[in-house]
């Protein structure tokens, strides 16, 4: 199931990726050979690159993106702007909760939707999605299989947000007392 059609991530063409992920990898580079924030070739670099995304990135983003993924998915995620969506659907919610559960998409386009998730539901989707031992605050419920509804449901009452076409949606297990 694909993201819902406005809330997909911006599309840019495969010659601008290509290029701005090669400059990543002379970025990263240049820094992999010693050079420190404030060295002017390295600040310049960052600086022509970041004009050319539309989330700039820092040093450290730089430094530390080759070992969390590859230059081309680097550079797309700079690309993609999450916005909250005051008029968010229940149905809206699901495809982009199975989205995620079902590996859809590329690393970038995953990044986004959990990012997605983030700013319109503060309730840690990550953790709930894909380590529900961590949100739950109990090492037993590492392996327990929650629906999209079911993983819905719990954002909504752990973020305050219930959407005004949601459905009524038991929750099977506790919430944890405290945040996580």
């Amino acid at each position: 199931m694909p993201l819902p059609e406005r809330m997909r991530p911006t599309k840019v063409g495969s010659e601008i990726i290509n290029e701005l992920a090669k400059k990543a990898e002379m970025i990263l580079s240049k820094i992999d050979e010693g050079s420190d924030q404030e060295d002017p070739v390295l600040v310049a670099m960052m600086a022509e690159w970041n004009s050319q995304v539309t989330c700039p990135y820092a040093f450290s983003d730089f430094s530390d993106f080759s070992s969390w993924t590859c230059a081309r998915e680097f550079t797309k995620m700079a690309f993609n702007v999450e916005k909250f969506y005051p008029d968010f659907t229940w149905n809206e919610l699901i495809q982009t909760i199975k989205f995620l559960c079902d590996c859809e998409g590329n690393e970038s386009e995953q990044n986004f939707a959990l990012s997605l998730l983030k700013k319109n539901f503060d309730g840690n989707p990550s953790d709930l999605i894909f380590w529900p031992n961590s949100w739950f605050q109990n090492p037993e419920m590492l392996h327990i299989n929650l629906s999209a509804e079911e993983i819905a449901g719990y954002l909504m009452a752990r973020s305050g947000r219930v959407l005004t076409d949601a459905p009524e949606v038991e929750l099977k297990y506790p919430m944890p007392d405290t945040d996580s």
